[in-house]
C-alpha cells in the first residue's frame, strides 16, 4: 500500500484516498501577486497532478476587498463551471451586516453551496452571538451545512454557538492548538489544517483533539500551491490511518449530510 508519504516524494498523485481541500480561494488579493490567479483551468489542472478530488472554495479578500455579492458572483461563477471538483462558500461580511441574510439566501440558490466562510480583517468586531448572524446560523443549521470562521476569537461564545445550533459543522479555518480539546468535546466542531507550516506541527494534535476525526486539511489554495495541504501531513509523524482521514475521510461525513451528496463526485480517488 502505498504511503502519503511515498506519493509526496514521488511526485505521484493522491488518488488512491479521498482528498478534499475544505478551505481555498479563487480570485486576485491586492496584497500580493497569484499568476493566473483567475485561470480557473490552471486552479483544475493543479487539483489533478495532486489527485485532489475537491476544493471548498470561498472569494479572495472575503469580506473586504468587494461588496459580499461582486466576491460571491466570482465564485459561484467558478463553481458552476466546475460543479463536481469546487465547493463555494458563501462569503459574509460584517462590513454589510444587514445584507448579509439576504445575500446568503441569493447563494443557496446554487444547490452545492456548503456554507458560509467568514474573515475578520478589515470589518467590524462580531462573534458568533452577534444579532445578524443569527438567521444566518438557523439556516445552516436547518441544511446541515457548515460556517467557518478565518479564527474563532470568542471561544465562550463559539461554545454557546456549539450548543445551539448542534446540527451545524463549525471549521475553524486555520490551525490552532488551543482549539484541539474543543474538538475533541463537541462533535460539531472541526479544526481545519491550513497554515500549520511549521516542521512537524501535526504532531501532538491527534492527541489533544482525542483523534484525528476531527480534522481537515486545507491549505488556502490557490493563493498558495495546493501543496501547502498534503505536505504538512506527508511529513508529520502521525500515523498513516490518521493522516488519511484528516486528508479526505473525515470530511465525507460532513457531505454525506447533503442530499446531493454521491461517491461518484470522489473523481480522483480511484479506490475510496
Amino acid at each position: 500500500m502505498k504511503t502519503i508519504y511515498e506519493a509526496v516524494v514521488q511526485g505521484a498523485p493522491l488518488d488512491f484516498t479521498p482528498y478534499i481541500d475544505v478551505h481555498g480561494h479563487f480570485g486576485t488579493w491586492i496584497e500580493t501577486a497569484v499568476p493566473a490567479a483567475l485561470d480557473a483551468g490552471r486552479l483544475i489542472a493543479e487539483m489533478d497532478r495532486w489527485g485532489c478530488d475537491q476544493v471548498w472554495m470561498t472569494a479572495s479578500e472575503p469580506g473586504f476587498g468587494a461588496p459580499m455579492r461582486d466576491k460571491n458572483d466570482t465564485i459561484l461563477g467558478l463553481a458552476k463551471a466546475h460543479p463536481d471538483r469546487i465547493l463555494p462558500y458563501c462569503t459574509l461580511s460584517s462590513n454589510e451586516p444587514y445584507q448579509c441574510l439576504t445575500e446568503f439566501q441569493r447563494c443557496l440558490e446554487y444547490p452545492r453551496c456548503i456554507g458560509v466562510k467568514m474573515h475578520r480583517y478589515d470589518q467590524p468586531s462580531y462573534t458568533l452571538k452577534s444579532d445578524f448572524i443569527q438567521p444566518v446560523l438557523e439556516i445552516l443549521n436547518e441544511r446541515r451545512l457548515v460556517y467557518m470562521n478565518h479564527a474563532y476569537l470568542n471561544l465562550a461564545d463559539l461554545e454557546w454557538a456549539l450548543a445551539r445550533y448542534p446540527n451545524l459543522t463549525f471549521i475553524n479555518g486555520h490551525m490552532d492548538h488551543k482549539m484541539m480539546e474543543l474538538a475533541g468535546r463537541y462533535v460539531n466542531f472541526y479544526v481545519c489544517t491550513c497554515a500549520a507550516q511549521a516542521p512537524d506541527e501535526m504532531a501532538g494534535t491527534v492527541e489533544r483533539a482525542r483523534g484525528s476525526a476531527k480534522l481537515l486539511v486545507g491549505s488556502d489554495f490557490n493563493l498558495f500551491c495546493l501543496a501547502f495541504g498534503p505536505g504538512m501531513l506527508a511529513y508529520s509523524s502521525i500515523s498513516e490511518d490518521d493522516k488519511r482521514n484528516i486528508l479526505g475521510r473525515n470530511v465525507l461525513r460532513i457531505l454525506e449530510r447533503q442530499p446531493w451528496w454521491s461517491p461518484v463526485l470522489l473523481q480522483c480517488t480511484k479506490s475510496p
